[in-house]
């Protein structure tokens, strides 16, 4: 189905016979369920923190103080390369468990899945390939919480009872744990110096063919399938992975994987732009995992009361998913690519800008024109999301409360986000976007405003926006072709999700899983 008149890909992930629909609808089914009764003691054991701290296999090498990053071997014939020739990573020797999440929080972020993302490079060489190994230790060994697993602490069996979720560090020792898989190319794709010559890269067609050929070739083969908290907590799986593929003719893809139980989205990029800053032979800001308040911080508005909570996160919201239940095998994974250069001849439009650049001052300087404008690029693709759904009447997006929240600085890692439900309608608007932002309360809703109708009719949708904090890794004489987020974990959910993430330098993606969509004259006017 074409959207606004064009659709640069669909990514069909349909049953194709009833054994495969009724696996779809049974794994969903149990997802509905771990949802409802809030990850009871069933899905995981339980622990002592005492038992833990006796186990001396979780103690930090002592012998292992300093790891060297950047040497030699690894910069030869690369080039000019700003690097410090005595640049080194102290290797932490914390050892006590983090304490991440503790009460409500702990049961939320457990129906959360992993953050995983794919990168495309080109003027790669094998000693880049060197330079990304070292630096994902580097950054392990910086940051202690990485090499982890997850475990759950209750004050007695039942769920409703007091619940805290731990990182033990150092179970997998980076000493002899990899945590950067080299992989070889699939035997069955044709790589990327055979598909991408020089035209490709001018244009959208050429972004398009880009587009085609990541999602349909290496990009299934690479991205992993959905990874949740809970199910982590049960396997003591390990929280980071990064995975590369050296094609040997210039080219390189690598994806890296974080557990949203250690962080959002922000927390997850700040590792990347560690990783690159350690390429690049510089010493990154150190990221601070120790903040006093992130076991304590809800997802949820402070203004919420209890029973907005209830409608947006407990029988309301569960009785909609298993409603939606019918609808799974219907759904579809689709992208598609919008142009930066329309977005923002759309964003001067709308804040009152005239064509030639000039500020129109006669505008009268009330909420709604202050709120036109500030209106972001983020606010106008937000919008068109809103326009071309047809399927929810309430959608949420992530905000991050980094610089909002007292005392919750940048460089800060967690899981400092609020959830904003918001009615879609006034979404079409992305005025109505931004006087959210600029609210003080960080909230559409009042208090006790949340509408009952839409959670138990599961016409609640989620947005989620990766492309305005995005970091990009960067080597030295290679060229970041493009990004890819995994759309694994949206074809199996029951309810609506868009996530906006930067394709390439010239184009931002939608990947989404509508049940319905609609006509958009705005949407229509940014497609690529």
């Amino acid at each position: 189905m074409l959207i606004g008149g064009s659709l640069s890909a669909e990514c069909h992930i349909q049953m194709k016979d009833n054994l495969q629909t009724r696996k779809q609808t049974m794994k969903s089914l149990q997802l509905v369920v771990i949802l409802l009764i809030c990850q009871s003691w069933a899905w995981a054991p339980a622990f002592t923190l005492n038992r833990i701290l006796e186990n001396p296999s979780i103690r930090c090498d002592p012998h292992t103080k300093t790891f060297e990053i950047l040497h030699s071997a690894v910069v030869q014939d690369i080039g000019e390369v700003p690097r410090r020739p005595d640049l080194q990573v102290k290797s932490s020797e914390k050892t006590s468990p983090y304490l991440i999440h503790k009460g409500r929080a702990t049961d939320m972020i457990k129906r959360c899945v992993s953050i995983e993302g794919l990168s495309l490079s080109r003027g790669w060489t094998p000693q880049a390939t060197e330079a990304f190994q070292l630096a994902v230790e580097a950054v392990v060994r910086a940051n202690p919480i990485l090499t982890g697993k997850l475990i759950e602490v209750k004050a007695s069996p039942w769920p409703w009872d007091r619940k805290e979720m731990y990182v033990v560090p150092n179970v997998y020792n980076p000493n002899n744990h990899s945590f950067c898989t080299v992989l070889e190319p699939p035997k069955n794709i044709v790589w990327p110096g055979q598909v991408l010559d020089d035209g490709l890269y001018q244009g959208i067609n050429g972004a398009k063919k880009l587009f085609d050929y990541v999602s349909s070739s290496f990009a299934p083969f690479m991205l992993d399938k959905p990874d949740f908290t809970f199910k982590q907590i049960e396997d003591g799986s390990p929280l980071f992975q990064a995975k590369i593929i050296d094609f040997g003719d210039g080219h390189a893809a690598y994806s890296i994987k974080m557990s949203h139980a250690i962080g959002d989205g922000t927390t997850y990029f700040q590792i990347i732009s560690q990783i690159s800053s350690y390429m690049n032979g510089n010493e990154p800001p150190p990221i601070e995992w120790n903040h006093p308040i992130k076991a304590t911080h809800e997802i949820y508005p402070e203004i919420f009361s209890e029973r907005d909570y209830h409608r947006s996160y407990g029988l309301p919201f569960g009785w909609g998913l298993l409603k939606n239940l019918r609808g799974l095998p219907s759904r579809q994974c689709k992208y598609l690519l919008l142009s930066k250069e329309k977005i923002a001849k759309i964003k001067n439009e709308m804040r009152g800008k005239k064509l030639n650049g000039t500020r129109n001052d006669a505008i009268p300087k009330d909420d709604d024109t202050i709120a036109r404008g500030r209106i972001s690029t983020n606010d106008i693709v937000m919008s068109a999301i809103c326009e071309m759904n047809g399927s929810s009447d309430v959608f949420a997006f992530d905000r991050s409360v980094r610089g909002i929240k007292e005392g919750v600085n940048a460089y800060d890692a967690g899981n400092f986000f609020w959830e904003i439900p918001f009615d879609k309608q006034k979404g079409t608007d992305p005025a109505e976007i931004r006087k959210i932002l600029l609210k003080d309360s960080g909230s559409f809703y009042e208090k006790n405003e949340v509408p009952l109708l839409p959670f138990l009719n599961g016409r609640v949708g989620r947005i989620t926006s990766l492309a305005t904090i995005t970091h990009q890794t960067a080597f030295p004489c290679s060229e970041l072709l493009c990004q890819f987020p995994s759309a694994s974990f949206i074809s199996e959910l029951p309810l609506d999700v868009a996530v906006i993430f930067k394709f390439d330098a010239d184009h931002w993606g939608i990947m989404h899983n509508f049940r319905k969509t609609n006509h958009s004259p705005l949407l229509e006017k940014i497609l690529a």
